[in-house]
């Protein structure tokens, strides 16, 4: 018990920590709405999943060891982040009928939140580090695979959950309509985070 609620901490500690998979749940919210919000969480959430199984399986080692394999998923995951960022500086103000709210979105919609959020996550070396420390440091040795294999499930989970709660905040109608009038500029805003967050992790030392 005492494990688990451990690792429970340090993953809430680690997911509710502003950055990429944070800016990018705004950005589809805001730009998409709820639904593409919400697919982005669920993107999170899956590529959380892989980062578990490439660590179960010892991938997750030889990552981190590999200065090449991991500076090409750096320098991938920086260069992505730049990509967002810089279509979100180019949003532009649209008077709609329809509040940000709105259940219902698009189909580009879905699969840009989707995408964006599962290699927005998958790329991100931190995530990478953060699981290999997980099951090599947190973890006793003695800790059984199927255990392992749970802690990896309620990790995700509990990043979905929370990556849901800020899709359904941002796209809340109270919070909705007070931002309507200013989406575009927090559109830009997030895209500029983003750019600022590729930047950082370009900058950033392989194995900081």
């Amino acid at each position: 018990m005492t494990e688990f609620l451990m690792l429970t901490l340090v993953a809430m500690l680690m997911i509710i920590s502003p950055g990429p998979d944070f800016a990018i749940v705004v950005k589809n919210s805001l730009t998409y709405g709820r639904v593409a919000g919400l697919y982005a969480s669920l993107g999170i959430a899956l590529a959380n999943l892989c980062h578990v199984a490439v660590n179960l399986l010892g991938i997750g080692v030889i990552i981190a060891k590999s200065m090449v394999v991991f500076t090409l998923m750096k320098i991938l995951g920086a260069a992505y982040l730049i990509y967002l960022g810089y279509k979100g500086l180019k949003a532009k103000r649209v008077v709609s009928k329809n509040p940000i709210h709105k259940n219902i979105t698009p189909l580009v919609g879905k699969q840009n939140g989707f995408y964006s959020g599962f290699l927005t996550s998958l790329l991100n070396p931190k995530a990478c580090l953060f699981y290999l420390s997980f099951f090599s440091v947190i973890l006793s040795p003695q800790t059984k695979i199927l255990t392992q294999i749970f802690y990896g499930l309620w990790l995700s989970t509990l990043a979905l959950l929370w990556f849901v709660l800020v899709s359904l905040f941002f796209t809340s109608p109270m919070i909705g309509q007070k931002i309507e009038a200013v989406k575009h500029w927090l559109e830009r805003f997030t895209g500029g985070v983003l750019i600022l967050l590729g930047l950082k992790l370009l900058s950033s030392e392989v194995l900081e």
